[in-house]
């Protein structure tokens, strides 16, 4: 196929060690197609230890354990 981004199997098959690695290099996924029907993704992994570090932000002095709704406000119907 024409799109860098999506190849079919007969050319995974054949160029499966260069698709490998300009997923590797780029981090983009390919999509591998039969007979132009999107079947699979290749797709870089990523570091899931890292993802979200920095990502929260905890107030000083805020308790964790705290409640967010008071005891009475729980309820398996609401």
């Amino acid at each position: 196929m024409d799109n860098l981004n999506i190849v079919n199997i007969g050319e995974f098959r054949q160029r499966a060690t260069e698709l490998i690695r300009s997923v590797e290099e780029r981090g983009l996924p390919i999509t591998i197609a039969r007979r132009g029907i999107p079947v699979a993704e290749l797709r870089p992994i990523r570091d899931s230890t890292t993802t979200l570090l920095g990502s929260v932000v905890v107030i000083d002095d805020f308790d964790l354990t705290d409640p967010v709704i008071e005891p009475s406000e729980w309820s398996a119907t609401n």
